[in-house]
């Protein structure tokens, strides 16, 4: 084996060591915590039944590591197991690692590369949530116009509701509303539209609830209100089409200043007779001050996009 293969093949050794090193150590810690808890309750001297009680309920009610990452799973319309997600995330963050590391050819690159690559995957994961968001709110507008106008045609809300979600191309949004109809008919709909939330958080599906929840209470005119909804939502849905033309402005700004470095740097390196890049490439120190040029380029792109970005 070549010097360069003995390299990658250690990180990556060393890499899943560390990885499962930290994964043992949270466990062991857990389960440390778990047997001080029971030899505190079982040591206890006097009556404690009901603050036991509620301290058993707070933990059955707290979101554990491994619920909060199927949650946000769930929401990305992600479907494959949890443990099979964070078999992803480490060799992701392990290859990141690294590739850093063999560039500076320093073992604080495997850090650098963990703590960036770390970022990226939450931001990537942000990115789908938030796609995936926008689109169910514009199929959403779709499907309560046709909702609107089967109910002026007489049809019933259950048989129209139904048809307008039949009628969608999109199987993302067939799919979340498929399991409405299945548990409003055990639950009730009001439960089952609060169950949506684990797959969609859609400020335009909790104004759509909440009006059918309206309309069944006051009676009269149902279709009248769900016209009013459907104006609501065709304007938010407008307006957010108008924010993101403005945001990917500002964000197309960034791209092009980010361009413009890269087309000097090479001008630059041409001028200079390849210098520029044997300093950069070929010593140490210039690696690193190439990787924090280019990290400190990075974050601004980031908080270029944080400023713009305007999220109804």
């Amino acid at each position: 084996m070549s010097e360069f293969q003995i390299t990658v093949l250690l990180l990556l050794v060393i890499s899943f060591s560390a990885t499962v090193l930290l994964y043992i150590l949270r466990v062991e810690y857990k389960r440390v915590k778990h047997i001080s808890y029971i030899k505190q309750v079982i040591s206890s001297k006097y009556d404690e039944t009901n603050e036991i009680l509620s301290q058993q309920k707070a933990e059955v009610e707290s979101i554990s590591f491994i619920s909060k990452l199927k949650a946000i799973m769930l929401r990305a319309g992600m479907t494959f197991s949890v443990y099979t997600f964070i078999a992803i995330f480490i060799i992701f963050i392990m290859i990141s690692g690294s590739l850093f590391a063999l560039f500076l050819k320093h073992w604080s690159g495997y850090i650098i590369g963990i703590l960036f690559a770390s970022y990226i995957f939450v931001i990537a994961m942000q990115g789908i949530v938030t796609r995936r968001r926008k689109e169910f709110n514009r199929l959403l507008a779709v499907s309560i116009s046709v909702l609107v106008k089967m109910m002026k045609n007489g049809i019933g809300f259950e048989q129209a509701l139904s048809k307008s979600i039949e009628v969608s191309s999109s199987d993302m949004f067939k799919g979340i509303f498929s399991s409405f109809f299945k548990e409003k008919n055990t639950i009730g709909e009001e439960e089952a539209f609060k169950n949506l939330n684990k797959f969609i958080d859609s400020k335009e599906l909790h104004i759509f609830a909440l009006a059918i929840k309206i309309g069944r209470a006051s009676g009269g005119n149902f279709s009248n209100t769900l016209e009013k909804v459907e104006t609501t939502i065709t304007y938010r849905k407008k307006m957010q089409e108008k924010v993101d033309v403005v945001t990917r402005e500002g964000t197309f700004g960034s791209y092009i200043v980010v361009a413009i470095a890269i087309f000097l740097y090479f001008s630059m390196n041409g001028n200079f007779d390849g210098k520029l890049h044997e300093y950069f490439m070929n010593s140490e120190w210039g690696r690193f001050q190439l990787l924090g040029i280019s990290l400190w380029v990075f974050i601004g792109m980031m908080v270029n996009q944080i400023i713009t970005k305007v999220d109804k």
